[in-house]
């Protein structure tokens, strides 16, 4: 059993910049399709300075109320940008090339795939070897 613990073992941010690949699963029986979705992670230096320029957007207008379609439409915009390429993405019988307005379109539409898509960034094992 190794008994020191060394930091640079878990350099979660570089992992979570090079990404993984998330299998979507049919929201009813959760069974395995096969459009792959390759994410990068909340850990990654990217989505961090993603989310640090929307906090400053909201603070350089303290009287701006926030509403909920806010919090919505930012959480959409930080999962487009973490989304790096898909495989097998057809909508209306087309394949769905992989951009940023691409995926916040199909993360704005389709709430089980945004909640999937969702889960896996959150969850840093997702990215660890």
């Amino acid at each position: 059993m190794k008994t020191e613990f060394d930091l640079a073992d878990f350099d979660l941010g570089a992992l979570a910049e090079a990404g993984a690949p998330l299998t979507l699963c049919h929201p009813k029986t959760k069974e395995a399709l096969s459009v792959r979705i390759w994410l990068q992670g909340e850990d990654a230096a990217s989505y961090r300075a993603l989310l640090r320029q929307q906090l400053d957007r909201h603070l350089a207008d303290p009287k701006a109320e926030l509403k909920a379609a806010d919090l919505e439409e930012r959480l959409i915009e930080r999962l487009a940008a973490l989304t790096v390429r898909w495989d097998n993405m057809i909508e209306d019988g087309a394949a769905l090339p992989c951009t940023t307005e691409a995926a916040r379109q199909i993360y704005q539409r389709h709430l089980w795939i945004r909640e999937q898509v969702s889960r896996f960034v959150e969850e840093r094992a997702n990215f660890l070897p």
